[in-house]
């Protein structure tokens, strides 16, 4: 869990951007506006530990070496008759909402920095992707972190065998140069998630004058040492949390939701293999709603035969056979849920969902790492839905057309939130690497 005081550490030298405004657009950043216009305002990213195998999962091999090593089939699916592997059979009911990308390349075929290099787009200490949308867009809630990690499991799962987590650790998901309010805030238990959060002070009117006082205080040293510039940002950070006294408790409270018994069976949270999962893609759409700009849900290790990591790193033909099931159950009903639950809320259009890992898998079967090609995800944020985009070599293993980096992939979803990579800079810090945007999966 993220504690109170851990939260008021890393704002504080902030330049107060975390406090700034609460509207949607640029302006939260005054040195940051829009270049375009934009649809995507948050990003919901399923993130596959381990590296999925795109030819198990989303992307049909035009030739099978081996039937043994291909042991799952694919179905037409919807209008569109995008190609899903019978392992997704909730997905394959919303395939006209989804965006396949199959020709993803450029990832590094070791786990942690892979995860890095998923997250930030190099191996070098830079900033994330989430960390570049909430400085691009700003916060869209001066109340609530804007840049969070879901992990964990929730009360009466005994079916995962581990909380999720994102290889690469902290560098993954940092701020880099950036200001170091922007990284990723890892919350564990949903139930508390803000370690001491209540004040000591006896009342909100105590606590106000406190902060007035504290203010003032502030504002007289400054004026005798204008060298030191963290005081203003390091107030602004003890009203932020002041504000998530309120704001937190409330907009991680699932009781309510969790009564309805359609919400209920939309999010399977009542069968043990979707119910973390579910649980915190319940978590993401109320943070969503409430202006939270990137939210990460790493899928949790589950129970796996034949040894293994329980995760997507799959290196055998048993380790295959006995945990991909699993996973995919694990995240598919939710996963579909989610979506139809944002369409039906008019949130859609203005949150882009990912599915995607660090890495894809390679030769024997789509058993051993590779960065040469694999396969993302994304609805809703305006991308061209019921399409595939790219496509990879017979086998499934390289990417042959259409061929997007991860830099690209980074760069298509800032333009699609209104950023152009070119332009967004800050204090000289910018994303130099060069970047060609995926124009086909943008409507």
């Amino acid at each position: 869990m993220m504690k109170r005081r851990q939260f008021l550490k890393q704002t504080c030298s902030a330049s107060g951007i975390v406090a700034a405004s609460s509207g949607w657009g640029a302006e939260a950043v005054p040195s940051t506006q829009l270049h375009h216009p934009g649809k995507v305002k948050s990003v919901i990213f399923y993130y596959c530990r381990g590296g999925p195998a795109q030819g198990h999962t989303f992307d049909k091999p035009k030739k099978m070496l081996d039937p043994e090593l291909h042991p799952f089939q694919f179905q037409k699916s919807g209008q569109s008759g995008l190609e899903i592997s019978e392992l997704f059979p909730e997905l394959q009911k919303v395939a006209d909402d989804l965006c396949i990308i199959r020709s993803g390349y450029g990832a590094k075929a070791t786990h942690a920095e892979g995860g890095q290099h998923i997250f930030s787009g190099t191996s070098a200490l830079k900033a994330s992707l989430g960390a570049w949308l909430l400085y691009g867009l700003g916060t869209g809630n001066a109340n609530l972190p804007g840049h969070v990690v879901l992990t964990g499991r929730v009360p009466g799962d005994n079916w995962a065998k581990s909380d999720g987590a994102i290889h690469g650790g902290a560098r993954s998901i940092g701020a880099g140069g950036l200001p170091p309010s922007l990284q990723a805030q890892v919350i564990r238990d949903l139930k508390n998630p803000i370690e001491n959060l209540t004040s000591p002070l006896d009342s909100a009117a105590t606590q106000e004058r406190w902060l007035s006082e504290l203010a003032e205080l502030n504002t007289h040293f400054s004026g005798r040492h204008p060298d030191v510039a963290e005081l203003n940002s390091r107030t602004a950070s003890f009203r932020t949390a002041f504000r998530m006294q309120s704001a937190a408790p409330e907009a991680f409270d699932l009781s309510k939701e969790v009564e309805n018994p359609s919400i209920r069976k939309r999010y399977g949270l009542d069968p043990l293999p979707t119910r973390s999962t579910g649980t915190k893609l319940l978590l993401a759409r109320r943070l969503v709603e409430r202006g939270v700009r990137f939210i990460t849900v790493p899928s949790m290790t589950v129970p796996s035969l034949g040894g293994g990591q329980g995760d997507w790193d799959t290196h055998t033909p048993v380790q295959l056979r006995g945990v991909t099931p699993n996973l995919c159950r694990a995240c598919d009903h939710p996963l579909a849920g989610l979506i139809t639950d944002l369409k039906e809320r008019g949130l859609l259009e203005q949150t882009l969902v990912i599915w995607g890992g660090e890495m894809g898998r390679g030769d024997k079967g789509f058993l051993n790492h590779n960065g040469d090609g694999f396969t993302w995800w994304m609805a809703g944020g305006g991308v061209k839905a019921g399409t595939a985009y790219g496509a990879t070599d017979e086998l499934g293993f390289t990417a042959v057309e259409n061929p997007v980096h991860v830099r690209d992939f980074h760069a298509t979803i800032l333009w699609m939130a209104g950023l152009d990579y070119r332009q967004l800079k800050f204090k000289g810090i910018g994303l130099e690497e060069s970047c060609k945007l995926a124009q086909g999966i943008i409507s």
